[in-house]
């Protein structure tokens, strides 16, 4: 009885997606750009609906700033397909998401951080409206040419 109150105690929530997050370049000198790049992956027997909408929702920094908080499919060129009635995205290529660095920014490791919001498919038709968290690190720099442009 002991042994299943702690599995129960241990269990977290389920991840339908594989989410690979990164920024490139590593490291990215103030006033300077960055990409936050995005792998996704169904787990298997998972479909991703292309309704309701899909997005991806970046948090907000005060060291860094991306053009939006918010991304749907179709403006990540989601391919879909249509399968039984029903249109599911396909998570073929990586996604590229530009963002730039404050000049003022603090200098040092910064995590871009954000979610998929998504609706998982299951074998059976099942669904559910869910989402999903993911980071990414990169480090800021001092940027010598801004001291001398301010100047």
């Amino acid at each position: 009885m002991v042994f299943l109150v702690l599995a129960l105690g241990s269990t977290t929530e389920e991840d339908y997606l594989k989410i690979d997050a990164n920024v490139a370049p590593r490291i990215v000198k103030q006033g300077a750009e960055g990409a936050l790049k995005i792998k996704i992956l169904p787990r298997s027997g998972i479909k991703i609906s292309s309704h309701p909408e899909f997005m991806i929702r970046l948090d907000k920094n005060n060291n860094y700033r991306f053009s939006k908080l918010f991304f749907t499919a179709s403006e990540l060129d989601f391919r879909s397909r249509q399968e039984n009635g029903s249109i599911f995205l396909d998570f073929g290529k990586e996604v590229f998401i530009a963002f730039k660095v404050n000049e003022d920014s603090l200098i040092g490791k910064h995590a871009i951080s954000g979610e998929v919001v998504f609706t998982a498919v299951f074998k059976d038709n099942w669904s559910i409206k869910t989402y999903q968290r993911f980071n990414a690190d990169f480090f800021s720099q001092k940027n010598e040419e801004l001291k001398s442009k301010r100047k």
